[in-house]
């Protein structure tokens, strides 16, 4: 671990040796195309700065999301706007809010800035919804005069629950800055419902990515909606090409792939039926718990007892998510397991159930 803030990043030396469900990565269902497009790459793409290329993508970007382009800002994956934006909407010493167990990023971010965090804890015994305990504690909290930056994440990461949506208005009308990430839900229909939200409420940034919904998280490209004045701040801010031409290449395809009604967003949804699959075989086990109704790509795990289900499954080769240092499950031996194709899934039941079986 990187820190005490729960960076599982690089749990490992050698990941690559273990059969991998660490990183939340999306399927991507059109792995010839993207193959077929870096073969067009032109050297023209890597030995120039790539200006225009910024600008060509946020016009079909603009398009896809139904927003003008003045109200999208584009990063380096949707951590460089993590990373910018409590350097850019909040002072030393002020105060932001989120929930915990939340993305380790929000809260890193957050104090490298200088901030205070505030964390509203999500109650593992209500399988980290929220109920109505989390709802009244966390709206007291973001009417406080102190909290100037709101963090939230639909769905949340690494619960896999969501933000009711009455909830997440509530929050947005208080009038503090708001942030929500769609990071594990960029599917074209909730990100456009999402981003009509600005229009009334300039204080509302949503964050999205092509890595977990395109399984495309090796492009680094993200992108923040808000209001014209928002995205002005955070376009000054950001580094110049700040995306590589290569990658943007390979965005504009798919961009224009989508639109043109060449891809289709059904393919994204492959994995709910591996979660179904995966959910219904767990269940079935009498020590390793699911311990969240997650609406994304992966699961939330615990075993019964004090057993440390990380290292058991390193041991047989199997790299899921050590969520021991995530603040609001500290020590719970909690992991995240990420969907893959079924002869994997079935790697990962075989080994969970002969850990089962020997549980002691």
């Amino acid at each position: 671990m990187k820190n005490n803030l729960g960076n599982y990043t690089h749990q490992v030396e050698n990941p690559d040796k273990f059969t991998r469900f660490d990183l939340t990565e999306g399927n991507c269902w059109f792995e010839e195309k993207i193959s077929e497009w870096f073969r067009e790459i032109k050297i023209t793409d890597t030995i120039h700065y790539p200006d225009e290329k910024i600008i060509s993508v946020k016009k079909l970007l603009s398009r896809w999301l139904h927003v003008k382009q003045d109200n999208i800002a584009i990063g380096n994956g949707s951590d460089e706007l993590i990373e910018m934006i409590p350097n850019i909407f909040i002072n030393k010493r002020s105060t932001v809010l989120t929930v915990a167990p939340s993305f380790f990023r929000f809260i890193e971010s957050s104090e490298r800035a200088g901030a205070e965090i505030v964390t509203v804890k999500l109650d593992k015994d209500s399988r980290f919804e929220w109920g109505n305990l989390t709802i009244k504690n966390f709206l007291k909290k973001a009417k406080d005069k102190k909290i100037k930056l709101i963090w939230l994440t639909s769905p949340n990461n690494p619960t896999g629950t969501e933000v009711p949506k009455q909830i997440l208005l509530e929050i947005i009308k208080l009038g503090k800055i708001v942030v929500i990430d769609k990071v594990l839900n960029g599917f074209t229909k909730e990100l456009r419902e999402i981003s009509q939200l600005i229009w009334d409420n300039p204080n509302l940034i949503v964050l999205s990515s092509f890595s977990k919904t395109f399984g495309l998280p090796g492009l680094r490209f993200g992108f923040a909606i808000s209001s014209h004045d928002k995205i002005d701040l955070l376009e000054k801010r950001r580094l110049p090409f700040n995306v590589a031409g290569p990658s943007l290449f390979v965005v504009k395809k798919l961009l224009q792939s989508l639109l043109a009604g060449e891809i289709k967003m059904e393919g994204a949804l492959t994995f709910f039926q591996e979660r179904i699959f995966l959910e219904k075989e767990i269940q079935k086990l009498k020590n390793i718990k699911l311990a969240s109704n997650s609406k994304t790509n992966f699961v939330l795990l615990q075993p019964v007892g004090r057993l440390n289900l990380f290292k058991k499954l390193v041991e047989k080769n199997i790299l899921v998510t050590d969520l021991n240092q995530t603040i609001g499950i500290k020590n719970k031996n909690f992991v995240r397991v990420t969907l893959r194709d079924r002869q994997n899934n079935q790697i990962l039941l075989k080994i969970l159930k002969e850990i089962d079986n020997h549980f002691h």
